[in-house]
Order: C-alpha cells, then structure tokens, then sequence
C-alpha cells in the first residue's frame, strides 16, 4: 500500500512542479498526459506480471545475454586471465561490454536498419503521446543511440529549430538511457526491472 502512495504522490509532485514552471499552461494537452499514464501503467502489469510480458523479457534479457557473452569472450582474448583474476571489475565487465554494443549499434546504423525501426517506432508514438513526429524519432533514436550521438542525425535542421522544441529535444534525450547501457544493467539487475525502466524512458 505504502509504494501506491508513494507513487501516487510523485505523480502529484511531478505534475504540480511540471505546471508550476510551465510558461504557457493553457497548450498543456491534459489527455495525453493521461493517456502516456495509463498506457505506462498497463504495460509496466503487462511485462511485470503477465506470462507473455514476462516471457517477452525473458527473450529480451536472453538476447542480451547472448551479446554479453562474446563481449565477455573478446575482453577476455584482449586482456587474458585479468577477468579470471578479478582485476579491474569495473572496467572489464561493464565497461567493455558497453564498447561492444556501441560497435554493433554503429554497423547497424551504418547499414541503414537501425534507422527504419526509428522511424517506424517514432511514427507509431508520435500517434499516442501527440508530440509529433520529430519529438518522438528523437525519443526512440536517443534511447538507441545515446545522447550526444542522437544529435547527429539532426545536424541540417537543428539551426532551424525553435528554442522551445531544441529543449523539449535535448530533455528528451537528457532523459533517456542508450542501449549500449542498458546491455550493461542487464548484467547486473533483474532484466524485467530494466525492461520496465524503459517503458518509462521511452513515454
């Protein structure tokens, strides 16, 4: 019961400081704001309780598994037994994995299929939060891409851009947490509660 309120209360603080600091409160769109929670609620059952949900997350972190096994293996082949030995922890299973993801992401990129599951993810989005088109591409190419990365794609039309959508952008990505990391986070917590965070990041 405690972490209902304790949710219920961070949505009412959220909400009364996101109003409060707003310089133009009559173009909130109030039903889309509570249509994303409603959608976030459900989702964040779907894949913490239901069987197919959690069946999705399983495959989700199997996947990931899967990538941090041959960054685990060519770690390993570059730096020898310093991993059988414990030596820098940190740096050799965190660390290395996230170079690793961050190469494939790249040839992903590069080979053009990373840039039409944006587009398709973003134009879906784009349809339920009301933020259009640019705003959601840019939420989805943030959380696969990373922060600064993202901005590339935008280099033409960013001297274009109004200072109030360059901030809702740059929060946006702000917000977000990159793929390379997320491969880092299923290595040391339970995927589902991964999964869940980027429910959150991605609405």
């Amino acid at each position: 019961m405690s972490a209902v309120f304790h949710f219920l209360l961070s949505i009412i603080l959220i909400g009364w400081l996101s109003i409060l600091t707003s310089s133009d409160r009559a173009s909130i769109r109030i039903r889309y704001v509570f249509q994303l929670l409603v959608i976030e609620l459900i989702l964040a059952w779907f894949f913490l309780n239901s069987d197919i949900g959690q069946g999705f997350v399983a495959g989700f972190a199997k996947f990931f598994d899967y990538l941090l096994v041959y960054a685990a293996a060519g770690t390993d082949f570059v730096f020898g037994g310093m991993m059988d030995a414990n030596l820098a922890t940190f740096f050799l299973r965190v660390l290395c994995p996230i170079i690793f993801v961050s190469a494939l992401i790249g040839i992903l990129q590069h080979i053009k299929v990373l840039p039409f599951i944006i587009k398709i993810i973003g134009t879906l989005l784009a349809k339920v939060n009301g933020m259009g088109k640019l705003a959601s591409f840019n939420a989805v190419s943030s959380l696969i891409l990373g922060q600064s990365e993202n901005f590339i794609a935008y280099k033409d039309i960013l001297s274009r851009m109004s200072p109030r959508r360059m901030y809702t952008m740059a929060a946006t990505a702000m917000s977000t947490v990159s793929m390379e990391i997320v491969g880092a986070y299923m290595g040391m917590l339970d995927p589902k509660y991964v999964v869940a965070a980027l429910i959150g990041f991605v609405e």
